[in-house]
């Protein structure tokens, strides 16, 4: 059972056996164990995975390209997870080479479709914030809110 802790720092409990609610303060715990065990008035324990994340992430598979800026490669890329702050994507194993040439920090410009009736295309700005194998996170640097975006994320 995964919950999402707002911007308080709260979050909701639901016991999975009886329905029961109870919202509570997860601050004390943002810096341990993302997951803890919940014993509920009905006896049962529950495990509750605890998301703190600002904006919620979307899983989604989802083609598109980027161009490395600082040495102008292009390369396909697979969008893994959107928000509306960041994304997280893989470039297509044929590419898998140019990750060397790829460290945070970078800047790179990505675009790629929803998959959305329209398949509506969404440009990007992005700051590389995490490399691990040929999985790249990043923060959109640009400040345009992209209303398509949202209302697909939604």
């Amino acid at each position: 059972m995964k919950s999402y802790v707002d911007e308080h720092g709260e979050t909701v409990f639901i016991c999975p056996h009886c329905g029961f609610e109870r919202k509570f303060d997860a601050s004390p715990i943002k810096n341990k164990s993302k997951k803890i065990k919940i014993k509920c008035k009905c006896g049962n324990a529950t495990e509750m995975e605890l998301e703190f994340r600002a904006h919620f992430r979307k899983n989604v598979e989802l083609f598109g390209h980027c161009v490395i800026k600082k040495n102008h490669k292009k390369c396909d890329i697979i969008v893994r997870n959107l928000s509306m702050k960041g994304i997280g994507f893989e470039l297509l194993h044929i590419y898998s080479k140019h990750i060397v040439n790829i460290d945070v920090g970078d800047t790179m410009e990505l675009e790629f479709k929803l998959d959305t009736a329209r398949e509506e295309v969404i440009s990007k700005r992005v700051l590389v914030c995490v490399k691990s194998g040929t999985y790249l996170g990043g923060e959109f640097q640009d400040d345009n809110f992209s209303k398509r975006l949202g209302f697909y994320i939604g």
